[in-house]
């Protein structure tokens, strides 16, 4: 499994990802290692809206890492 640092995954999610929430989801997760669960605690959305928008944005950043 390759390792990625934060600011190579930041800078991917800041370049590919255009919306705002989405990116803070991003970032939380990938870069923060917050679960969906806590996500839904500081972003009003459901663990599993939150999960959905992790797994549709990560195909979009997935051919740049």
């Amino acid at each position: 499994m390759k390792e990625y640092t934060n600011s190579h995954i930041t800078f991917l999610i800041d370049e590919y990802i255009h919306n705002k929430r989405d990116r803070e989801i991003m970032k939380l997760h990938y870069v923060d290692g917050y679960s969906a669960e806590t996500i839904a605690t500081i972003v009003p959305l459901s663990p599993r809206r939150i999960s959905q928008i992790l797994s549709d944005r990560l195909l979009e950043i997935s051919p740049y890492l």
